[in-house]
């Protein structure tokens, strides 16, 4: 006897980020989060600034991110900006790295840039602005990687994560396959390289 075969449909999640200019209270995050549900879009995580509020978002199927982002008041992107809240060791460095990332001198796919108390917020879309560029311009700007202490307000893809473990690893050939597979396994089977 054969059993029929099951034609399983694929699923594919898509992910996005959004930005809303202001600080939401959790009522307010609350709202936000049945609108976007509603909207076909889950949220993952949020972030926070002192100007803006970030969440990141996931989809299966369709979704109304037209109708989410105008009921809502806010931007969504998809995929995902990368938002970096970097923070420098010494306060004299704020101003030249938040120049760096601002106007006509910032790299193309900075999407915005803003002081925030003792750091600078820098938002970009990673398909028109390498990471690796970001990095070595905080970096410039900052002293070094030891002088400034990074922390993503959005959940980072698997691409963009494996670059920036990439630089910090200074291993240029990493992408994310060989991320799992050289750093993450080793520790799961207790193995300390």
């Amino acid at each position: 006897m054969r059993l029929p075969l099951v034609r399983k449909e694929s699923i594919v999640k898509r992910f996005a980020s959004v930005s809303f200019d202001g600080v939401l209270a959790v009522g307010e995050r609350d709202t936000a989060t049945r609108t976007l549900a509603s909207c076909g879009l889950i949220v993952t995580s949020w972030g926070a600034t002192t100007r803006r509020t970030y969440a990141s978002v996931a989809s299966e199927g369709t979704c109304e991110r037209e109708r989410a982002a105008r009921e809502l008041a806010a931007r969504i992107d998809e995929p995902p900006l990368v938002v970096l809240r970097v923070v420098p060791r010494f306060a004299d460095r704020l101003p030249p790295l938040a120049y760096a990332f601002e106007g006509a001198g910032a790299p193309p796919g900075v999407r915005a840039a803003y002081r925030d108390d003792d750091a600078v917020v820098v938002e970009f879309d990673a398909r028109q602005t390498s990471p690796r560029l970001v990095l070595a311009l905080v970096d410039l700007e900052t002293g070094g990687e030891h002088m400034r202490k990074m922390v993503p307000l959005v959940t980072l893809d698997d691409a963009t994560l494996a670059t920036f473990a990439s630089v910090a690893l200074r291993e240029p050939d990493l992408d994310a396959a060989r991320l799992i597979e050289t750093y993450l396994e080793p520790l799961l089977a207790g193995d300390e390289r």
